[in-house]
């Protein structure tokens, strides 16, 4: 039988309903005869009593940064414990595994680390036993036996990794939305959402504000020869297809960043406009604008500047070989947005 492996965040897994309509993916896809690997984030969000920001404010911010990621990864432990007791409950064999069990080797950089072997006995064992395996998503052991997490989205990552070393046929990111819009619905309501697209311009969407996978998850999935899918928990729908070498020609789509600034370059940025000059992208609470990025595929900065024409606001523009970064006012972002989907994705 293929594996397939499964990643819940916690929207998907915060009630008794939402567990329920989990279960009914896992089941679909054993009743095609796949073995599941179920990845799984912190039940719910900010405020619910298991978060991982709840678990962060229990403890001093000048904390040990090992007692931190200790703590922060209880979260996990939590939901694959619950997400396995539930499927046990619908009558599906399944075993929970912390990264420990699950073989999942880190480096030792607390908080954002990054998985660099996973011995897959203990989940191969287990899924010989017909099981569903539930496995701790956002962590990971290093050869010193301490936990370390992989920070924002790391679960995203924990499900492409354990695919790969699993040989799994595909991963499928399930989320609170329906796949990958072209701009974020709550701006466009009007917006489609795409049935695939090539796997680095989705790497380009995911670094520039397309929050529905993170883009070390699509980073890792280039070293793997499996299907990505992102998909929503609350529909039946396939989402939107992840693909190699997908050719796409024009603008692809939208991300935005709230409450950022631009600066010159120092050591430490990572987010970096690699235009004529470049610019580094910082958070600023506060701030007042935000950046609204579009990624284009197989076009060059003429072509890109041609097809965004004149802006119907006041803004500051930036391009590279992919992408048109607008630096604007936040108050504009809606109207912005809605004109560019107009005249570009139409």
């Amino acid at each position: 039988m293929d594996t397939v492996v499964v990643k819940f965040g916690g929207t998907s897994l915060a009630t008794e309903k939402e567990r329920k309509e989990a279960i009914s993916h896992i089941g679909a896809l054993r009743a095609e005869g796949k073995k599941v690997i179920a990845v799984v984030s912190a039940m719910g969000r900010k405020g619910s009593p298991y978060a991982t920001d709840t678990l962060i404010s229990l403890l001093k911010k000048d904390c040990d940064l090992a007692t931190l990621d200790l703590l922060m990864s209880c979260g996990e432990v939590i939901s694959a414990c619950v997400l396995a007791d539930s499927l046990v409950q619908q009558g599906i064999d399944a075993v929970a595994l912390n990264s420990l069990q699950a073989g999942i080797v880190t480096d030792g950089v607390f908080g954002s680390a990054d998985i660099f072997d996973i011995d897959t006995k203990r989940i191969k064992m287990e899924l010989h036993e017909n099981k569903v395996v539930v496995v701790t998503g956002f962590q990971g052991v290093t050869v010193r036996n301490d936990i370390t997490t992989l920070g924002r989205g790391g679960s995203d990552t924990s499900a492409v990794v354990i695919g790969g070393f699993m040989d799994a046929e595909s991963v499928h990111i399930f989320t609170d939305v329906p796949g990958v819009a072209v701009i974020d619905p709550r701006l466009v309501p009007k917006a489609k959402y795409m049935k695939e697209i090539d796997i680095n311009l989705m790497y380009d969407l995911s670094r520039w504000g397309v929050g529905v996978v993170h883009p070390r998850a699509i980073a890792a999935a280039k070293n793997y020869t499996l299907d990505l899918f992102i998909r929503s928990t609350f529909d039946k729908g396939q989402g939107t297809r992840v693909v190699k070498d997908l050719k796409m020609k024009g603008p692809v789509g939208a991300g935005i960043i709230k409450n950022c600034g631009i600066f010159d370059v120092g050591r430490a940025d990572k987010l970096i406009i690699d235009g004529e000059k470049k610019r580094a992208v910082r958070p600023v609470p506060d701030s007042g604008y935000s950046l609204l990025t579009v990624v284009f595929g197989e076009y060059n900065r003429e072509e890109i500047r041609e097809a965004l024409g004149t802006l119907p606001v006041k803004a500051e523009l930036f391009t590279s070989e992919s992408c048109a970064h607008i630096f604007v006012e936040t108050s504009q972002v809606e109207s912005l947005a809605n004109d560019l989907y107009d005249r570009l994705f139409e």
